[in-house]
């Protein structure tokens, strides 16, 4: 005995119930999977971005000292003590604003050593991924890297030619994980280093986390 039209309509549209079902669970994981994919991949971009940089800021730094004989610092630093990364728009700018020609006591033949994009707000409202932005007064600020915090510098501000961090914020062990004791930590090679937290803010385990410039 052969379907009745409306036994055949029922059958149809179970199976399209059914069909619609499977491609909404597929589109499901496609976009789960895209999604997931898309975050790593502007997490490697960012890092990238941050790598470089902290190389380039790095050069310029060494560049400042080749020219100046002295570190992009103002004169009243005579210790290690790094710039560490903060959210605050003066973290870095000592540094920053002798390497942008804003500070002519420190950078007095006005040379630019680095020149960058100017930082833009996130929807979290930190500055993120370059400079702070010039005010109307030539007021400058910190480089941000791509997370929302300034880049941390270090620099040989005694003099001594023994570079170690002495900072809280960036947590990494020289020779091996768990080591803490700063008698084994080995010193910045080049007395200049720049570093991002990362992604992680360094809040892992692991040896040397982050964006180091002398990794």
């Amino acid at each position: 005995m052969n379907p009745s039209p409306s036994q055949k309509l029922s059958t149809q549209a179970a199976f399209t119930l059914v069909e619609l079902l499977v491609v909404i669970t597929i589109l499901g994981i496609l976009m789960s999977l895209a999604f997931t994919g898309s975050g790593a991949i502007r997490n490697q971009a960012r890092s990238a971005q941050a790598r470089n940089d902290c190389a380039s800021l790095s050069l310029a730094i060494k560049s400042f000292y080749t020219d100046y004989s002295r570190y992009p610092i103002p004169a009243n630093k005579t210790d290690d003590t790094p710039y560490e990364p903060d959210t605050a728009d003066s973290a870095n700018s000592p540094v920053m604003d002798a390497l942008t020609a804003v500070d002519a006591t420190v950078n007095p033949r006005g040379i630019k050593y680095y020149e960058g994009k100017a930082a833009k707000k996130n929807s979290a409202g930190l500055w993120t991924g370059g400079l702070y932005p010039y005010s109307s007064t030539a007021v400058s600020g910190s480089l941000f890297d791509p997370w929302g915090y300034s880049y941390g510098i270090c620099i040989d501000g005694d003099g001594d030619g023994a570079l170690k961090y002495t900072g809280s914020r960036l947590k990494f062990y020289q020779s091996s994980v768990g080591d803490v004791d700063e008698a084994t930590w080995k010193s910045i090679p080049g007395n200049v280093g720049v570093f991002s937290l990362g992604k992680d803010q360094c809040s892992s385990d692991k040896a040397a986390p982050g964006i180091l410039s002398w990794y």
